[in-house]
C-alpha cells in the first residue's frame, strides 16, 4: 500500500460557484430535452406502426431519415477512432444538441404554453 496515494489530489480545487452554476443550467435543459422529447413521441396516440407510415409517406422523409441514419452512424466511427484528447472535446457534441434540443421545448412552452 503506498503511504502516498492521496498527495496526488492535494492541487484538486472543488468547483467555482459560476462552475456549479453552469453545470446546473447544463443539466436543466436536458433535462427539459429528455421531458420534452419523451411527451412528443410517447404523448400522442400515435406508435411505432404510425411512424413506419410517417417515413414511407413520401420520398423526402425516407431520404430524411436515411440521412439522419448514416450521420449518426458516422458521428459514432469519428468518436470511436479518434485519439483521447479530441474525444473529449468530440464528446460534448450530443450535450450541446441536447441543450439545443432542450431550449427549443422550453421556447416552445413559453411561447404556445405546452411541450
Amino acid at each position: 500500500m503506498d503511504p502516498n496515494r492521496y498527495s496526488k489530489n492535494r492541487t484538486i480545487r472543488p468547483d467555482s460557484p459560476w462552475q456549479i452554476v453552469q453545470a446546473l443550467f447544463t443539466l436543466g435543459l436536458m433535462v427539459c430535452g429528455f421531458i420534452g422529447i419523451a411527451v412528443h413521441v410517447f404523448g400522442s396516440d400515435q406508435g411505432p406502426i404510425d411512424w413506419v407510415q410517417w417515413v414511407m409517406a413520401s420520398t423526402l422523409n425516407m431520404i430524411l431519415t436515411a440521412v439522419g441514419l448514416l450521420a449518426a452512424f458516422a458521428f459514432h466511427r469519428y468518436i470511436t477512432h479518434i485519439s483521447n484528447q479530441q474525444r473529449r472535446s468530440a464528446s460534448n457534441l450530443p450535450v450541446y444538441a441536447m441543450m439545443l434540443v432542450g431550449a427549443y421545448f422550453i421556447y416552445r412552452l413559453i411561447s404556445t404554453g405546452h411541450w
